[in-house]
């Protein structure tokens, strides 16, 4: 693969975490996603739909919710990175009421890009730490 390829899958990772967290920018996601995009976190196919609603809920639970590349790395088809999310909680999350306190997580996640849409996701997040965050 050359790496004008791996530099426009890498620039498709980074303007799909524009578009699902630092802007939530529907119409940007349904451009970025395959219409058989499989999240493996989720553990299913997800229409553009359905991550449009996953980012709004996340928007919804954290305010000023924003996310940023510590290291992005492609080969192949495959995009990698690791990431880190901002936010202030401001309403009920798994359970857990509003603190109002101001988070920040991480996570590991792979992309299959195919095609010049994102066709797979593998995702860690680091959801225990958030938790932990806001119950101490």
């Amino acid at each position: 693969m050359s790496n004008a390829t791996s530099d426009a899958n890498k620039a498709l990772v980074l303007a799909h975490y524009d578009a699902v967290t630092n802007r939530l920018d529907p119409d940007a996601i349904r451009a970025q996603l395959a219409s058989d995009y499989f999240d493996h976190a989720a553990g299913k196919r997800m229409s553009a739909e359905e991550v449009i609603a996953h980012a709004s809920a996340m928007h919804e639970t954290f305010a000023d919710l924003s996310a940023v590349a510590e290291c992005l790395v492609a080969e192949r088809d495959i995009v990698a990175g690791r990431f880190v999310w901002r936010g202030r909680h401001r309403s009920p999350w798994r359970g857990i009421a509003p603190t109002g306190r101001h988070v920040e997580f991480r996570g590991m996640t792979f992309w299959r890009i195919h095609d010049g849409k994102i066709s797979e996701r593998w995702a860690e997040i680091d959801f225990v730490g958030l938790e932990r965050q806001l119950k101490d």
